[in-house]
């Protein structure tokens, strides 16, 4: 059966549920998920992996598992890595080391944003744990296969890791392949079923944060740090008094110092400020990492202008 057909099917079982038997059937999912990031936490925490149940150092050729990613299995080598791709896909493979990273720090550690990435990209994420890091590329031409090559013929894609910043598997040493379950999850992407949509949930980086937040909430929502290093957002506030009047300095340095002592930013204290007109814009932050790519664009940044 093609992929096609597998989708005229599929929405055709859909089509027999009713909307309510379709949203308890979200709801049990999405609470597993839940269920299933939390044990991989705690597992991970505990150096075991919630998938093998074995210790993250533990390795099998035969068994390939996620936990290979994390780069604490003694007799690994890069030749392994295909045997994990291969069983286990571009997608399944993607949530893994998603959950990974959101469960050291939620969102900041996946860089998934579309106007870092090249325009010919499809794919295009870096994702940080600790001193791991993990990248994945696929473009236009990687995902229909390089006609008349011996090697990447086939739809594919690339994949680099680095530890403590040493790049250990580099972008050319493999072409791999998607599976079956990855042109499902693609279908799913492009709307071809009518009643199954995706949602990113444990796995959310920071490019759904900035699509589905308001900016205001946002703001609302967050705290000053001083370790720029490590911040989610960068907000540039502009402040402009209003023809006839002007800005205290000494309710600037307040409103800095309250910021310091209570970690309310000091986007969300000018909002005390009278006769100024206002202009704040949110960008990631230095937090979140680097795209690991041939070519990058860290100059342009996904914002929200002028509110």
């Amino acid at each position: 059966m093609d992929l096609q057909e597998k989708i005229q099917r599929m929405n055709k079982s859909l089509d027999s549920c009713s909307i309510e038997e379709l949203q308890a059937c979200a709801d049990e999912h999405n609470k597993k998920a839940r269920q299933d990031f939390e044990k991989l936490k705690n597992l991970l925490n505990e150096g075991k992996c919630s998938f093998c149940n074995r210790d993250i150092t533990h390795f099998d050729e035969k068994i390939p598992c996620f936990h290979w990613l994390l780069w604490e299995v003694k007799d690994l080598k890069k030749k392994h890595f295909p045997l994990l791709f291969e069983q286990k896909g571009f997608h399944q493979t993607l949530t893994y080391l998603r959950w990974v990273a959101n469960s050291e720090k939620p969102f900041v550690n996946i860089n998934d944003l579309v106007e870092e990435g090249k325009s010919t990209n499809i794919i295009d994420v870096t994702i940080r744990y600790k001193n791991l890091e993990w990248s994945f590329v696929c473009s236009e031409s990687d995902k229909q296969g390089h006609q008349g090559a011996q090697e990447g013929k086939n739809p594919h894609y690339h994949f680099q890791m680095k530890k403590d910043c040493y790049v250990v598997v580099n972008y050319n040493g493999f072409h791999l392949p998607f599976i079956d379950y990855d042109d499902f999850c693609f279908a799913m992407a492009q709307g071809k079923f009518d009643k199954l949509h995706a949602s990113d949930g444990k796995a959310t980086g920071i490019q759904t944060i900035l699509d589905t937040t308001e900016p205001e909430k946002l703001i609302d929502n967050i705290t000053h740090t001083n370790s720029k290093k490590d911040a989610l957002f960068k907000i540039d506030t502009f402040i402009e008094a209003k023809e006839g009047h002007t800005i205290s300095g000494d309710e600037i340095a307040n409103m800095i110092e309250e910021r310091n002592r209570t970690g309310v930013p000091l986007a969300k204290l000018v909002e005390k400020l009278k006769n100024v007109k206002l202009t704040r814009i949110v960008s990631p932050g230095p937090g979140v990492p680097e795209k690991s790519q041939r070519t990058t664009n860290r100059g342009k940044k996904k914002k929200f202008k002028n509110f």
